[in-house]
């Protein structure tokens, strides 16, 4: 049997179709979507903290209530990468749970209640952010604590958004933020 011999060309044909593959598979890539969540200032919508979720990751927002001076801890969960559910409240308090709208808190040991099967559906979760010792404002992602008075002055008004972005961008964030 003769051997067949393959020109140059069929060797730059294989190499360029190559090429060409991993750009397509790259640019699908960069133009896939990341979902952040970010805390921004309320009132200008300027970004302050952003950091990386997946669709149904849960988080908690705690803080030291103003009213009772006991720790609440909010827990939240991300939905299609668009808006939270609020899905149930933990909170120590001295007032016996009076003053909540939300139906059959449970009472636990030592102070401690809890609200779940909650289900309200939010598109931000806006507050004040207050100072660290009064109301230590914390999030907690993935088993991590964020102190958020890192990110904004006590007194700021702030909310707590999903914002979804493709990946593109993220990887500008980080090249503008090594660059400063």
């Amino acid at each position: 049997m003769p051997k067949v011999r393959r020109g140059r060309s069929a060797t730059l044909f294989r190499s360029r179709s190559l090429l060409i593959f991993v750009l397509a598979a790259w640019a699908f890539y960069l133009s896939s979507y990341q979902v952040f969540l970010r805390l921004e200032n309320y009132e200008t919508h300027v970004p302050l903290f952003w950091v990386r979720v997946k669709a149904n990751d849960t988080f908690s927002l705690a803080f030291k209530h103003s009213y009772d001076k006991a720790m609440y801890i909010e827990h939240y969960r991300v939905i299609h990468g668009r808006a939270f559910v609020l899905t149930g409240i933990t909170f120590k308090s001295d007032l016996n749970g009076q003053g909540f709208v939300f139906k059959n808190p449970k009472y636990l040991a030592n102070g401690w209640g809890t609200l779940q099967n909650l289900h309200e559906r939010m598109k931000a979760i806006p507050f004040m952010m207050g100072s660290p010792d009064q109301a230590n404002h914390t999030l907690i992602l993935h088993e991590k604590k964020y102190l958020l008075t890192r990110f904004a002055p006590p007194g700021t008004p702030v909310a707590f958004g999903v914002m979804r972005v493709r990946r593109f961008y993220s990887y500008l964030w980080k090249v503008e933020k090594w660059m400063k």
